[in-house]
C-alpha cells in the first residue's frame, strides 16, 4: 500500500501521520516540544524538531511500515519564525513568531517603507521576520554572517534537513515582510533597503512543488527511502484553511480557541484598500489569498463566564452548558459587550472594555452567562459582515469552542448560516495539506477535487438556523452594534 507522510510542526508539539490513497489516517504520533521563554524572547531549538521527526518515523518502521511505501512527505508548520541555517553547522535557536524583541527594528523598517503594506499586504511588527533579521544584524552580527540561509517556517528547516535545499512557500512568505503578495516574489527594494543579503533567503516555490528526494545522509539517520519525494507544503494557516474545506472565494471558517480568528478566501488581485485589522496571506492557488481577521475575545470569554457563573469543579464547562440551556435565546434582553481584553476585530481598540446592558431585577446569573456567549457570537457576526458574504453558505467551526453544542446552535441562529463542525478536527490541517502531495503525485487533479472527496466528507455535525431565533437575534444584534460606539468615550 502507498502512503503520504504528513508532519505538522506546531508551537507545542509535532504531529505526524500517514494517509493512504483513500485518505484514511493511521500511525498518528505526537511529540511535545520545549519552548524557551525569557524577557519577551521566545525560542525553540530546530534540532528538536528534527529529532522528533526521526522518532515518529521510527515508530512507523517498528510497526511494520516499509519506508518504500511512503511515496511522498509533505508538511505544515508554525510561520513567522526566524531560523538560521548555519554555514558552520552551529545550532542556533529559532526565534519564534510570538517573540517581540524586534519592536524597535520594526519601527525603523516602517519608517523606511511607510507604504510597505501596499506591497506585502501586511503591516510590519515585532513578530515579522524582516524585523527579526534587522535585530540579528544589530545584536548578533556573527550569527547573521554565519547564516547560509534564513528560513521562516518550521517545516522549511525539516525540508532542508531532508534534502539540503532551502525553500519556503508563498503562504509563509507573506508573513515575512519581504514578499510581494500579488507577484509572490521577494521584493528586492525592501530586501535591499534593509541591508539584507537576498542570497540568504530561501527560494519561493509553490506549495505542491516537489523539492527533491530524501538525501542519502538523511535517509541513513531517518530511515526514509532516498526515493521518497519531499513536497514543499504550507505554513499552518494554509493547511488549516484547506483542512476546514475552504478553497473557493468566500469560503471561510472560524477558529474558536482562547483567542480566535475568521479566515476567508479572497481574490488576490490587488494589495490596495486591504483592511488594517486583517492579515493577508497568499493561498495555494495563485489568484487567491487568505484574509485573516484575528479576535482577542473568544474562548477566553467563554472561560471567564464559566468560572464566573459556575462552581470550580472538574465539570465546570458541563455545568455551564446545562445552565445556559435553561435560558431562551436573547437572554431576556441582556446584551454583553465581550471586549475583556481590548479587541482587534470587528473594532480595533486595545482599551475597549466589556459591559452588560439591559440588566433588570429579574436578571440572574444564568442570563448573564448566556449573554456572554451571545456577545462573543455577535462580535464574530460583525467580523463576518466585513467580508460581505451574501449567500447562506455553510461556515465551518474548528477549535475548542466548537465542542459546545449550545454555542454552535447559537452561531447558526445569530449568523443565519448553516454551521458545520468536523468531528475529531485535531488532524484536519494535516489532512488538508496532504492534498499538496496528492496533486504532486498525480493522485488528484485539483485541490477542489481533494476537498470535495476527502475533507468535506469527514464526519461532521451540522447546525441549521432556527427562523424564530434568527429574528429575535436580529433586533438584539442591532442594539449590540450601538453599544461600543456609545461607550467608547468612557474608555478615555
Amino acid at each position: 500500500m502507498d502512503y503520504v507522510a504528513v508532519f505538522d510542526i506546531g508551537t507545542t508539539a509535532i504531529k505526524g501521520l500517514l494517509v493512504n490513497r483513500a485518505v484514511e489516517p493511521l500511525g498518528e504520533q505526537t511529540i511535545e516540544l520545549t519552548t524557551y521563554i525569557e524577557d519577551g524572547n521566545v525560542e525553540q531549538q530546530p534540532e528538536d524538531w528534527w529529532e522528533a521527526i526521526k522518532k515518529i518515523a521510527a515508530t512507523w518502521w517498528q510497526s511494520g511500515i516499509s519506508p518504500h511505501s511512503i511515496r511522498a512527505i509533505t508538511f505544515s508548520g508554525q510561520m513567522e519564525d526566524l531560523i538560521t541555517v548555519s554555514k558552520t553547522e552551529k545550532k542556533y535557536r529559532a526565534i519564534l513568531y510570538s517573540d517581540t524583541r524586534a519592536g524597535e527594528e520594526a519601527g525603523e523598517v516602517m519608517g523606511k517603507f511607510p507604504d510597505l503594506r501596499n506591497v506585502t499586504g501586511n503591516n510590519m511588527s515585532a513578530t515579522t521576520p524582516l524585523a527579526k533579521i534587522s535585530w540579528l544584524q544589530k545584536h548578533r552580527k556573527e550569527q547573521y554572517k554565519d547564516a547560509k540561509k534564513f528560513v521562516f517556517c518550521a517545516k522549511d528547516f525539516i525540508i532542508y534537513k531532508l534534502t539540503g535545499v532551502a525553500v519556503t512557500d508563498p503562504v509563509t512568505g507573506a508573513t515575512t515582510g519581504m514578499m510581494d503578495l500579488t507577484k509572490r516574489k521577494w521584493h528586492e527594494p525592501i530586501v535591499d533597503g534593509c541591508g539584507v543579503d537576498i542570497s540568504k533567503l530561501p527560494n519561493l516555490i509553490d506549495v505542491k512543488e516537489i523539492v527533491g528526494t530524501v538525501s542519502k545522509t538523511a535517509s541513513k539517520v531517518s530511515g526514509f527511502s532516498s526515493s521518497t519525494f519531499i513536497i514543499n507544503g504550507s505554513g499552518d494557516a494554509g493547511a488549516s484553511t484547506l483542512g476546514a474545506g475552504s478553497i473557493q472565494v468566500k469560503d471561510g471558517y472560524f477558529y474558536l480557541g482562547t483567542t480566535g480568528w475568521l479566515a476567508m478566501v479572497e481574490k488576490n488581485d490587488t494589495n490596495e484598500n486591504l483592511s488594517e485589522g486583517h492579515f493577508n496571506l497568499a493561498f495555494v492557488q495563485e489568484d487567491q489569498r487568505i484574509s485573516v481577521a484575528p479576535l482577542l475575545n473568544v474562548g477566553n470569554v467563554h472561560n471567564w463566564a464559566v468560572h464566573s457563573f459556575c462552581e470550580e469543579t472538574e465539570n465546570s464547562y458541563v455545568a455551564f452548558e446545562s445552565l445556559i440551556e435553561t435560558v431562551a435565546p436573547g437572554s431576556e434582553g441582556v446584551v454583553f459587550l465581550p471586549y475583556l481584553y481590548g479587541e482587534r476585530n470587528p473594532i480595533h481598540d486595545p482599551d475597549a472594555k466589556g459591559a452588560y446592558w439591559g440588566v433588570s431585577s429579574s436578571t440572574t446569573k444564568k442570563h448573564l452567562a448566556r449573554a456572554a456567549l451571545e456577545g462573543v457570537t455577535f462580535s464574530l457576526k460583525q467580523t463576518l459582515e466585513m467580508f460581505e458574504v451574501e449567500d447562506k453558505r455553510t461556515i465551518t467551526l474548528i477549535g475548542g469552542g466548537s465542542k459546545s453544542e449550545t454555542w454552535c446552535q447559537m452561531m447558526a441562529d445569530i449568523m443565519n448560516h448553516p454551521i458545520r463542525v468536523p468531528l475529531n478536527s485535531e488532524y484536519l490541517p494535516s489532512i488538508g495539506i496532504a492534498s499538496s502531495a496528492f496533486l504532486a503525485l498525480g493522485w488528484m487533479e485539483s485541490y477542489e477535487q481533494f476537498i470535495d472527496q476527502h475533507v468535506k466528507t469527514v464526519p461532521s455535525k451540522h447546525y441549521y438556523p432556527n427562523e424564530a431565533n434568527v429574528q429575535k437575534y436580529e433586533s438584539q444584534y442591532t442594539l449590540f452594534k450601538r453599544l461600543y460606539p456609545a461607550l467608547r468615550t468612557m474608555y478615555q
